[in-house]
């Protein structure tokens, strides 16, 4: 009979997200794992099996926490514009502060072109931000902050793309104008150039 783990696993997922995050899946050697989570090889096989069940499990958990944070932007708001733009400013915080882009793009970019598991992982995560923001959309237009005539799909698209295209940015360091800039210019494609940021 096997012994139970004597560690937390959520916990030791936790902290394996952030090395695949910050390194990437192929900069992170089952090594770096054994060393950064303090496992012997042994205990990370038996918990989580090879390196790259464990990479998608991180990448499963990073996604259920995304999901669940735009949803409380969303949701808790105001208004539907308002969190919009709640949902952009955390991303915003978050991205500039650690620089590490967003875990899901990231995985995207380096893995999803030769996996196929990464690769509908990303697709799924796109999707659901595209239906999150369009219901957004299609909740202020009922609420006269966008014009009836804007196709909620396509304002879905966007955001989706300007939202990750925001941890792209923060990777470069920018100066935190250039972030506010896109934020608000985004809120202001939504709302038309004859309404202000702040008084959607």
């Amino acid at each position: 009979m096997a012994r139970p783990a004597s560690f937390d696993r959520d916990e030791k997922l936790k902290e394996a997200m952030r090395l695949f995050w910050r390194q990437g899946y192929e900069a992170t050697s089952v090594q770096d794992l054994v060393d950064h989570l303090g496992l012997n090889r042994s205990s990370l096989y038996n918990a989580f099996g090879g390196k790259h069940d464990l990479y998608l499990e991180a990448l499963d958990h990073y996604r259920r926490a995304g999901r669940c944070a735009l949803q409380q932007h969303l949701r808790e708001a105001p208004t539907p514009i308002a969190g919009i733009r709640h949902a952009f400013e955390a991303v915003a915080a978050q991205a500039t502060e650690r620089q590490w882009g967003c875990f899901v793009a990231n995985a995207a970019v380096e893995c999803a072109p030769r996996d196929p598991d990464t690769e509908a992982r990303a697709a799924d995560t796109f999707e659901e931000m595209r239906a999150l923001f369009r219901e957004a959309v299609e909740q202020a237009q009922a609420a006269g902050t966008i014009a009836p005539t804007r196709d909620p799909e396509a304002l879905g698209r966007s955001l989706t793309n300007a939202f990750y295209g925001l941890h792209l940015t923060a990777k470069t360091n920018p100066p935190s104008s250039v972030v506010d800039d896109i934020v608000d210019e985004t809120i202001r494609g939504l709302t038309g150039p004859d309404r202000s940021p702040e008084a959607a």
